[in-house]
């Protein structure tokens, strides 16, 4: 299950990726900043921001900008239904009956855009702060928390009410917030460092192992409370 949601991670990043950059790109544009300045104002630094920064500056931004949207929508609609089914499984053994919701859909791009919102807020923060970077962690649990308990609120599940998903809530901001550190301090260094070695297959292979281990903690989020709740 946790490599089948790491395949529909990747298939829904790779056009996030395209929409962001463009984005950048277009605002860029707009306000005659130089790509390379947005990226680094928040908090985006090393080989990761020298490539966004190159890829904004595209002529055919604009383009790559509408043409990605109905594509995202899709992509993330397909990653939407592999959690509940996976939520499914860990709740009753079988993704068989699993209906998907609008008010669900809509949700999960909340929690989207809270993580990718959290991210470069502790990215901004902490290149201005140290300190306050700290404290910005701390806000960053608390809002994935708290956003993936209302969008587990509406997958498959047993049970009623909402106190049965406060440990997978909790499992799953701290884990992203691991995760995210795991990237940062480790996986960005060595693809930065060994970059002229392993070039775009290095990136891509630290990528995949990254989304594994999100897809392992999706999972592992839903069968801790499955778990719990079948003991209680």
């Amino acid at each position: 299950l946790g490599g089948a949601l790491a395949d529909r991670l990747f298939v829904v990043l790779v056009p996030l990726a395209l929409f962001l950059v463009a984005r950048v790109g277009v605002y860029a544009a707009s306000t005659g900043t130089p790509p390379a300045e947005i990226v680094s104002s928040a908090g985006v630094t090393g080989l990761i921001a020298s490539q966004v920064a190159v890829a904004a500056n595209s002529s055919a931004r604009w383009a790559i900008f509408i043409v990605t949207v109905p594509v995202l929508v899709y992509a993330t609609g397909m990653l939407y239904r592999a959690i509940a089914i996976a939520h499914a499984i860990a709740w009753h053994g079988s993704g068989r009956a699993v209906t998907l919701s609008s008010r669900g859909f809509a949700a999960f791009c909340g929690v989207i855009v809270a993580q990718f919102a959290s991210i470069f807020v502790v990215g901004w923060v902490r290149h201005w702060d140290t300190f306050g970077g700290v404290a910005a962690l701390l806000v960053y649990c608390g809002v994935l928390g708290s956003a993936w308990l209302g969008f587990s609120s509406l997958l498959p599940r047993g049970g009623s009410g909402w106190r049965p998903l406060v440990p997978g809530a909790a499992l799953a901001a701290v884990g992203m917030l691991a995760i995210n550190a795991f990237n940062v301090y480790i996986t960005s260094r060595l693809v930065e460092e060994r970059a002229d070695t392993y070039g775009a297959l290095g990136v891509a292979a630290a990528l995949l192992f990254s989304l594994y281990l999100v897809g392992r903690l999706i999972v592992g989020s839903a069968v801790l409370d499955a778990t719990i709740e079948a003991r209680r």
